[in-house]
């Protein structure tokens, strides 16, 4: 496996298969400005994470994990909801703390965003790919994350970063040496298991008879589907949908048949209802793509794909392990039916409005 005989969408298949090397340089990065990240989360009475597309899935990921460890509360809010609607979600009588994602940091909805946080008197984090952007002069502080920049439009390698940044931005603030030792595990896995990861997003693309997509998770998983059911609907203009796992049973399932796939995201504490939610899916006959860290036996009867991580790390760590095989399985997809993975169509690098005053 080689990004240099990569031709058509190269940029994505390289950012891809590297990514374990840019989720390295998240830990030092944190690091050198813990003592001013450490004061800003003392001071805040909550925590708003925002962002807009990939960047609003890792609040979705990140909210319910730095929530569980700092005992704060933690919400992911639509960086256009704080745009239009600050008054909704920021008063000046309670000492909010605003994490901003952006791999650009220049996106509009995002930086008007911290504005109006500035303009409530919160506190502000900017973490984006790029220094010079607007996020990182408007935050109080920035983390960024100049290793994980990508060329293509779409987002991989940065999204997993940004949401390994938040993980460990809650041990580093919460002083959880655990978390923050387990979460420096996950560079070395994933390096080890990148070719498992290909091989099976590559094995998943070529089914044919697969035409429409849709990706469940629970807790923190539920960020990760997100993001998973974007990669598609971007790459390889194909239905998509992500829901919280058991919520794919009130209603979307009626969408299930032999051409749809239904991805689990399977989390250690709901793995019993996803094990039924996979014995369901199977006997409407849809194909279900299990990822798991242990216990794969339970899904073999039921799954037409599985990924069993074998990491014993647990929900809220190992997350970003189950986004490389998705990542290639929407690549290989798109150049399938004809796509160029690095040039998704109507999509641009970063989205500026016309208006951008706050």
């Amino acid at each position: 496996m080689s990004s240099k005989k990569i031709k058509t969408g190269g940029h994505t298949f390289s950012e891809i298969e590297s990514q374990a090397g840019s989720w390295k340089s998240v830990f030092t990065r944190i690091e050198r400005k813990a003592e001013k990240l450490k004061k800003l989360y003392a001071e805040a009475e909550e925590i708003i994470f925002t962002g807009c597309g990939s960047a609003f899935n890792i609040p979705n990921a990140v909210a319910p994990v730095f929530q569980k460890h700092s005992g704060k509360v933690c919400r992911a809010v639509h960086a256009s909801e704080l745009m239009i609607h600050p008054e909704l979600f920021l008063n000046k009588k309670r000492k909010s703390l605003v994490v901003g994602y952006s791999r650009s940091g220049d996106t509009t909805e995002s930086a008007n965003a911290l504005k109006q946080a500035k303009n409530a008197h919160a506190a502000t984090i900017a973490i984006v790919c790029f220094k010079d952007s607007k996020m990182a002069q408007l935050s109080d502080t920035a983390l960024v994350l100049e290793e994980a920049a990508e060329k293509s439009v779409t987002t991989t390698r940065s999204l997993t970063s940004m949401i390994l940044a938040g993980y460990y931005l809650a041990g580093i603030c919460t002083d959880n040496d655990n978390l923050c030792r387990d979460l420096k595990k996950l560079p070395e896995i994933a390096e080890k298991k990148m070719s498992l990861f290909h091989a099976m997003g590559k094995k998943i693309s070529n089914d044919r008879h697969i035409k429409k997509y849709a990706f469940v998770g629970s807790g923190s998983y539920y960020g990760l589907a997100r993001e998973a059911q974007l990669k598609i609907k971007e790459m390889v203009l194909l239905p998509s949908d992500s829901y919280i796992s058991l919520d794919y049973q009130h209603g979307p399932m009626s969408n299930v048949d032999k051409n749809m796939l239904v991805t689990i995201m399977v989390s250690d504490s709901g793995m019993k209802y996803d094990i039924e939610l996979a014995g369901n899916m199977k006997s409407l006959g849809g194909k279900v793509f299990i990822i798991c860290d242990r216990n794969g036996e339970k899904f073999k009867n039921i799954s037409d794909y599985l990924i069993e991580l074998n990491t014993g790390l647990s929900d809220g760590v190992r997350d970003i392990l189950y986004m490389p095989a998705l990542q290639y399985m929407a690549y290989y997809k798109s150049i399938s039916v004809g796509y160029d993975p690095d040039n998704p169509k109507n999509l641009s690098y970063h989205v500026e409005l016309a208006d951008e005053s706050s």
